[in-house]
């Protein structure tokens, strides 16, 4: 992570929506590493957690989770909220349109739209009103964070056929490679818009509002540092051990997973192994994380909880999660951890 760099004009376009605002940048680029010097020099790269660390402050001070770009403020919080908005939608079709949706009732600078043929799905956004950003940066983050959003509402990398901006190809063009995954690019088309096959219209989400909380930990801009092959099936696995534990099912097997997941046993061992995992440390990892979660409540007894994580004797779940945490049950819930 700390070798991923960014080129300095993405940092340029946001001192120009602050400055807009009124905001001296100066103090704000020194505090996060970016120099002044680097900016006037053009190709210069900058690293991205410095980039996004200044985005982060310059979006905070203003209010504005568009930076000072747009004729209008976009309080922050707005993409929080478009994240719970699509979390239930269950397809990743109903939750493109949720988005869509949700968007629109700001009417700010573009419409969104979601458009479907028989092959290709798009998500378009057109310009309100001869409406215009201040620059490019806008676009470019809408459309890649509405991508990289729902690649992980549904738990798998979705490819984009192609990309279309409405702007003329900028200098650093070569920078849209990393940000939409090598998809084809194309410059100066009357509407912005990104594609991708039905296929992925009707494919479940496999997020919950659970791992919708750790997600929004951060911000939107944590979406720069998302991978391509981040952890898919070990995160589906922990969901449905999550919910087989919970409902009582503790003896939960690999079989039984892979039954699931209509694949082998011995595919399903395969694809945890590519992401550095094995099911039985999944299990263990999630036995542990109800645990905890039941601990800090403080609703139920020690006894209680061994039982709800599927251990016949709380001397067991105390040696168990003493190997886990480092300390006993009690001593977690009391705060000597």
């Amino acid at each position: 992570m700390k070798d991923v760099t960014i080129d300095s004009a993405s940092v340029t376009m946001l001192v120009e929506g602050a400055q807009r605002q009124g905001l001296n940048c100066d103090p704000i680029l020194l505090r996060n590493g970016i120099s002044r010097l680097a900016l006037a020099k053009p190709g210069t790269r900058v690293p991205l957690k410095s980039f996004a660390a200044f985005a982060l402050e310059v979006m905070t001070i203003l209010d504005d989770e568009c930076l000072g770009l747009t004729d209008s403020k976009q309080p922050l919080g707005s993409f929080n909220m478009m994240c719970r908005s699509c979390i239930s939608a269950r397809s990743i079709h109903r939750s493109l349109k949720r988005a869509a949706n949700f968007w629109n009732l700001f009417a700010n600078t573009y419409r969104h739209g979601v458009e479907v043929n028989e092959d290709r799905v798009a998500y378009t956004l057109t310009s309100l009103d001869q409406g215009r950003p201040l620059n490019n940066y806008l676009v470019e983050a809408i459309l890649s964070s509405i991508h990289r959003f729902h690649c992980w509402l549904g738990g798998q990398f979705i490819p984009l056929e192609l990309v279309e901006l409405d702007h003329s190809e900028p200098a650093y063009s070569q920078q849209y490679r990393a940000l939409f995954y090598g998809a084809p690019m194309s410059f100066e088309h009357q509407q912005c818009r990104m594609e991708f096959s039905t296929r992925y219209l009707n494919m479940e989400i496999v997020q919950t509002p659970e791992t919708l909380d750790q997600y929004l930990m951060g911000s939107n801009l944590s979406l720069l540092y998302q991978p391509k092959n981040y952890r898919v099936i070990g995160d589906q696995v922990r969901q449905w051990l999550e919910r087989n534990i919970k409902q009582g099912n503790y003896r939960a097997t690999l079989k039984e997973a892979a039954a699931h997941f209509k694949m082998s046993q011995q595919v399903l061992h395969r694809r945890l192994q590519a992401e550095d995992l094995s099911f039985k440390e999944i299990k263990m990892q999630t036995r542990r994380d109800i645990a905890v979660n039941l601990l800090f409540k403080n609703k139920h007894k020690i006894e209680e909880i061994a039982t709800m994580v599927g251990f016949s004797e709380p001397s067991a779940f105390i040696r168990a999660f003493k190997g886990w945490t480092g300390s006993t049950p009690l001593a977690y819930r009391q705060g000597k951890r």
